[in-house]
């Protein structure tokens, strides 16, 4: 039982691959729709999120509030599918946004220009040209994506377990090297490791729950969940003295105590709760 994350260029049969191999292997295989179900369970418009995710940032542009949200949004929902095992997932970033665990198998496809050239024009009748600016185009944007967001070059094998040219192997060749990959012990999963997807899917449903009220550092193990929320400015009233002023720190700490081991508790699979949070600081 494995995790398969399939990352590819676009136009480089990846999906295709990814649904041999999940058929093969008797997985369920999932792709764009992981961004439509967080979209719905979170009660954001299908259009934004898609071009959030998609869009990739300018080279001065910082990550907006509601752009980060949805990242983590994606992510949840995304650590929340695989937690069931057998999957394969094609799609956006799966070998960076799932957490580093034994049975998660990394596969990059590439595949020649020419040949991604022929695929698209076999798609839409492109004229050749044409058909390789929208794939050179599509790799920057992804390249960018990936720089931006995780300091990564997309490209770097070391990001992944199999990096597969499918100029050398045909289709059925990939998909067989990828699913006798899968059958071996390195990649079974353990109670450990399912432990670990559970412990992320746990903390990043938790995170995405505190976004609108806090910044807040979440882990869990085996169900019980730390969080640590740094200090929170508020606003300074001019006329409190600096006992007034520790009373209101103190308050609003207890309070916000409160509405997080509520938020908290609410995430299947949570057993405990602590909470540190920092004193906020006035402003």
């Amino acid at each position: 039982m494995a995790i398969i994350s399939v990352s590819r260029g676009c136009h480089s049969h990846g999906q295709k691959i990814a649904e041999r191999v999940a058929a093969e292997l008797g997985y369920e295989c999932v792709g764009r729709e992981i961004v439509i179900e967080a979209a719905d369970f979170y009660k954001i418009p299908k259009d934004v999120m898609i071009k959030s995710l998609h869009d990739a940032p300018g080279v001065l542009e910082r990550m907006t509030q509601g752009r980060k949200r949805y990242l983590a949004c994606f992510q949840a929902a995304l650590l929340q599918q695989v937690q069931k095992d057998n999957v394969v997932y094609h799609g956006h970033a799966g070998h960076l946004l799932l957490p580093p665990i034994g049975h998660l198998l990394k596969v990059r496809i590439i595949a020649d220009m020419q040949e991604r050239i022929r695929l698209l024009q076999s798609e839409r009748s492109l004229p050749p040209d044409e058909a390789e600016g929208e794939i050179e185009r599509e790799d920057r944007h992804r390249s960018n994506w990936t720089r931006y967001l995780y300091n990564r070059d997309i490209n770097d094998a070391t990001l992944y377990d199999m990096v597969v040219h499918i100029h050398s192997f045909n289709i059925e060749d990939v998909c067989r090297v990828i699913c006798e990959a899968a059958r071996t012990p390195s990649f079974q999963s353990t109670a450990e490791s399912r432990g670990a997807v559970r412990d992320m899917a746990i903390s990043s449903q938790i995170r995405v729950a505190l976004m609108p009220l806090c910044e807040a550092e979440v882990t869990a193990n085996r169900g019980a969940v730390h969080i640590r929320v740094p200090a929170q400015k508020i606003r300074k009233f001019d006329y409190g003295n600096q006992t007034v002023q520790s009373k209101l720190r103190a308050q609003l700490r207890l309070e916000l105590n409160d509405r997080i081991l509520e938020l908290a508790h609410q995430v299947a699979g949570v057993v405990t709760v602590a909470c540190d949070i920092d004193s906020p600081q006035l402003s």
